[in-house]
């Protein structure tokens, strides 16, 4: 059995080193400071421990170390929640955590590198602040119980952290200085997870929800869309679905990711830009690639692809049809459903159509089932890869229906259901649950790639489409707009530091330039001039109205006057919208 990685811990600083104390092990480890070399300790170096001059805080696991500009900085968890259990194994969400600087003054930077530095910071803390990351002291929370049941017993002879899948581990980076101490290197995932207890026709269960997003090609909406040359598509999620009823432990996976081809929607102030195909790419090749893993990790594959068939989504939709089409993949199966056009004005139980199209390939998969002690009844045999623009909203929604059904199938098959029954009852508290977690899954997703909730989750949590639904999606698309627009720049900078994709080099902003140093003069000034243009317009319009109270000739050529200014400041507005939007710095994607 494989030691549990260390959970509370006493985390001593003093001016050269930091002690990590597990409290219920007789071991530690030293960090060097400022070099950061690690060394394991046992019970006969106790006496290393420091016995004054230090400061003393608890903290309940370590993230790994992160370089910035004024050297390295330990990242570790402060605060968890807790959010159940999976085979008698706590799971946590994180909620709070803290960057230790083993560099102690900041005396050798420059007032430049100083606020660099504080910008790099604000970063890692965006990312980490981000909800939510989940972890588990004992279980491969990274892992589906497939690939877990699959890979034993060789990989219980291995670390958690090493033996977990990294397309899923958020701070695999930051943990490269820990290799050689597996108990203090604890793995996180971003995404989803619920635990709920439940009770169906006097059946204790264990009903489970966890979405994993992946590490690969991760980003923000508008900033990281399709794929890389690498097969590694924007927005990937696995989401899998566990019940659990007394010795029975059964599994559904599905996917969502990007569509596999080469395209962007680069952010221009637009209400929503266009999606645009990129020529010169070999999208076969990258679209190969990316299903050949795929079909690696889950066999055969269903694409569920609910994009619009007409308009400006339909060059993407007969892009997509046609690559695969080219491929000849015995393992691939694509289906398209248009989901807007099927489902206009609001009648949503048009998704029967496309749940009866695929309900012959949900039955080949199956569900990955075994009992406490090992025993495998059946293991899933494909996946179902649902995608439309953003893989957010209405991927969600069918990706509900699929679980539910899988669901459904497994209380028949376990005996849970009553004699005669095979759907699950609207009315009970159950379905309530099962809704409310879903449309919870959908907005988390969404806060996390899009930075509002989810659109459409009122079909998810009522089961019908509301006219107090569409409000609430007018908010969210406003907010992603504005959001997407405006602060995803920053957002994705700190999501490639976090990731490790961007490494601050020692001496950046000295000796080597930084990117957050780079500043076009002229887009600056673009900036101030506009926002005051507009100020200044907005005042003298309110001043126009206001006053005088009769209006006379000289008011009408006040607001002729007015209105030119207004239109030759959205002429010069518009011709350099991209100017104004908030662009990556670390690795641009202008």
């Amino acid at each position: 059995m494989v030691p549990r990685i260390f959970d509370d811990m006493n985390f001593y600083i003093t001016p050269d080193r930091i002690y990590i104390e597990p409290i219920e092990s007789n071991e530690f480890v030293i960090v060097e400071r400022p070099n950061g070399a690690i060394s394991l300790h046992t019970s006969e170096s106790k006496a290393q421990l420091p016995s004054h001059g230090y400061e003393l805080r608890k903290i309940c696991g370590v993230l790994g170390m992160v370089r910035l500009i004024s050297g390295l900085y330990l990242v570790v968890v402060t605060h968890r929640i807790f959010i159940g259990l999976i085979d008698n194994e706590p799971i946590w969400q994180l909620a709070g955590s803290d960057l230790i600087p083993l560099t102690q003054t900041l005396t050798h930077l420059s007032e430049a590198q100083k606020e660099q530095n504080d910008v790099y910071l604000a970063m890692m803390r965006q990312v980490l602040d981000t909800p939510f990351f989940y972890f588990s002291y004992g279980y491969a929370l990274a892992d589906t119980m497939q690939r877990i049941g699959m890979n034993a017993p060789e990989s219980n002879t291995l670390s958690l952290c090493a033996r977990s899948d990294k397309r899923f581990i958020w701070n695999i980076g930051m943990l490269k200085d820990f290799t050689h101490f597996d108990r203090y290197a604890l793995p996180i995932i971003h995404g989803f997870v619920s635990i709920n207890d439940v009770i169906i026709n006097g059946h204790s269960l264990s009903w489970i929800l966890i979405s994993r997003r992946s590490v690969q090609h991760a980003g923000t909406r508008l900033f990281c869309r399709g794929i890389n040359q690498d097969g590694e598509v924007a927005n990937y999620v696995e989401t899998e679905q566990i019940l659990i009823a007394g010795q029975d432990r059964v599994s559904f996976v599905q996917t969502r990711g990007s569509i596999p081809l080469f395209w962007q929607q680069t952010p221009n102030l637009q209400y929503k830009p266009r999606p645009q195909l990129l020529t010169g790419r070999d999208h076969r090749l990258a679209c190969t690639r990316h299903f050949d893993e795929q079909c690696k990790w889950y066999r055969a594959q269903t694409l569920i692809n609910l994009i619009d068939h007409k308009g400006a989504e339909e060059v993407l939709e007969k892009a997509y049809e046609a690559t695969i089409s080219a491929l000849a993949n015995p393992l691939l199966n694509y289906v398209s459903f248009d989901f807007h056009k099927e489902c206009k004005k609001m009648r949503y139980d048009r998704l029967s159509l496309l749940m009866s199209r695929i309900t012959n390939q949900q039955d080949s998969f199956g569900v990955y089932h075994m009992n406490h002690d090992g025993k495998v009844y059946s293991t899933q045999k494909g996946v179902f890869r649902t995608n439309c623009i953003d893989c957010l909203d209405r991927t969600n929604v069918v990706q509900s229906l699929i679980a539910k059904r899988s669901l459904e199938q497994t209380l028949q098959k376990l005996g849970i259901f009553k004699l005669g029954e095979k759907y699950i009852d609207p009315s009970s508290q159950f379905d309530a649950i099962f809704k409310a977690v879903w449309a919870d899954n959908a907005d988390v997703i969404s806060i996390q790639y899009s930075g509002t909730g989810a659109l459409k989750t009122d079909f998810t949590r009522t089961g019908k489409r509301t006219f107090k639904g569409l409000l609430h999606d007018g908010l969210n698309s406003i907010t992603r707009y504005v959001k997407n627009n405006f602060y995803d720049g920053f957002r994705q900078d700190s999501i490639e530091l976090f990731l490790g994709r961007y490494k601050v080099n020692e001496g950046e902003g000295l000796d080597l330039p930084s990117p957050l140093a780079a500043s076009d003069v002229k887009v600056d000034f673009r900036k101030r001039m506009i926002s005051t243009m507009v100020l200044f317009e907005i005042a003298v319009f309110f001043v126009i109205l206001l006053y005088p109270t009769e209006y006379s000739m000289k008011t009408g050529y006040m607001l002729l006057g007015w209105g030119i200014v207004f239109a030759l400041t959205h002429r010069f507005f518009k011709k350099h919208r991209t100017d104004f939007v908030d662009w990556p710095k670390l690795l641009s994607k202008k």
